[in-house]
């Protein structure tokens, strides 16, 4: 256990230098960056803050930036989820990987089901739903569709790692019972 409690948000960010920059695979990505999140989530002690907790009520969540290159890629957050609070159904640009830090999330990932000729319109279904736990690790393909909710009555956390930061890629949210798609924008701080 001493390695793991070891772990710093430092040696996490040159892992993932040292692996984007060997491929851009996401599948590698994956198979090397997720045993490597889960260490680190599993090492809050040496990163994780009480400023971490702090959540947008209004938006039900908020991502607070731990580490961005100067190109905005390898960003990487802790999310705090609010009590009963969470996102709509969206996408993601690039690669994603989280993992739990602190309490049980859930989440579902969606296929898109339209051929995307319709602008602002989608079609989703849900393709599997879960509880994520400390230490689970979760990964999004490239234009991955999921939501996230914290269904209990204290904040949660996550350590999320995006092979792009949000805010320099287009991100949609998704209206399931109107089909109707709009750009997601999240709070961060």
């Amino acid at each position: 256990m001493s390695e793991i409690s070891d772990y710093t948000l430092a040696e996490y960010v040159a892992e993932l230098r040292r692996i984007t920059s060997t491929t851009s695979d996401y599948a590698e990505i994956f198979e090397q960056v997720s045993p490597l999140a889960r260490k680190l989530a599993l090492s809050r002690e040496n990163w994780l803050s009480p400023n971490h907790y702090s959540t947008n009520p209004e938006q039900g969540f908020t991502a607070h930036l731990l580490h961005e290159e100067p190109d905005h890629s390898l960003a990487v957050f802790a999310v705090a989820w609010a009590p009963k609070g969470g996102t709509p159904p969206h996408d993601h640009g690039p690669w994603v990987v989280v993992a739990g830090v602190d309490g049980m999330e859930y989440n579902i990932k969606y296929n898109r089901l339209d051929d995307r000729s319709r602008e602002g319109y989608a079609e989703l279904e849900e393709r599997c739903a879960f509880l994520a736990d400390v230490g689970e690790v979760i990964c999004l393909k490239p234009r991955g569709i999921h939501l996230v909710r914290n269904d209990t009555d204290e904040v949660t956390v996550s350590l999320h790692t995006y092979g792009r930061h949000f805010d320099h890629n287009d991100r949609t949210a998704f209206d399931l019972d109107t089909n109707k798609t709009v750009p997601l924008v999240v709070d961060v701080r």
